[in-house]
């Protein structure tokens, strides 16, 4: 089943900008960025364009985005969502900008601080410049982000991507057999598996572009078309 529907903003989301009447791309748009420079637009009858602008403004705590988002997934055995669809990434800034996440949320179940509540993203996929390319790296909570604490990542590296080109990808995310987080990315013929080391009651899924460096070069602009998100 793939979904059609999508959800309300939350209250604590101070929009920036509005999404297009008919929105090549599924998902429900969250927009925080420079009105000058940033937003969503069509491209043509099948792309859709996120373009933002950082520094050192922060929306409501966070840095710029421009992101669609699903509705979320609860915890149970043998469940997923799969979200497919193709990019292509045309600037980044000076730092990282993420095109892809996952975020865990309610209480933690089991695994490392089981017992607090969640507050953060549990994968990422990031891009950065890197010469004339784009190097894309998985960052997943190794420490979870809780009510109660900060927390820590890892990155490594995927695959190394050329500007303008298109990509086909699959991102999944969801709890297997043993009811245990995981997630599945796959950038063209590079794929990676991960089981998380903490499970949430529930995760969602977002895309587009989130972040950018605070000085020097701060824009990002990603497109992405055929955006499916199918659950399991």
């Amino acid at each position: 089943m793939c979904d059609s529907t999508f959800p309300a903003l939350g209250p604590d989301a101070p929009q920036s900008c509005s999404d297009v009447s008919t929105p090549n791309n599924n998902g429900k748009l969250d927009c925080r960025t420079s009105e000058s420079y940033g937003g969503y637009d069509n491209i043509g009858a099948s792309w859709g364009k996120y373009k933002i602008r950082g520094g050192s403004t922060r929306y409501n705590g966070t840095k710029t985005r421009v992101e669609r988002f699903f509705n979320k997934l609860s915890q149970e055995n043998n469940t997923n969502t799969i979200l497919t669809g193709r990019f292509r990434i045309y600037d980044l800034s000076d730092g990282n900008t993420c095109i892809i996440q996952s975020h865990a949320g309610g209480q933690i179940m089991k695994g490392v601080e089981a017992g607090k509540t969640n507050r953060s993203a549990q994968f990422l996929l990031y891009a950065r410049k890197s010469g004339s390319q784009i190097v894309l790296e998985t960052h997943v909570t190794t420490n979870p982000y809780t009510t109660d604490s900060g927390g820590s990542r890892t990155a490594l590296q995927l695959k190394t991507i050329n500007y303008g080109q298109e990509y086909t990808f699959r991102y999944e995310t969801g709890y297997n057999s043993s009811n245990t987080a995981f997630s599945f990315i796959k950038v063209g013929g590079t794929e990676r598996s991960i089981t998380h080391n903490h499970t949430t009651q529930r995760v969602y899924t977002r895309y587009g572009a989130y972040g950018t460096s605070d000085t020097g070069d701060v824009t990002a602009h990603i497109q992405f078309k055929d955006i499916n998100l199918c659950r399991n």
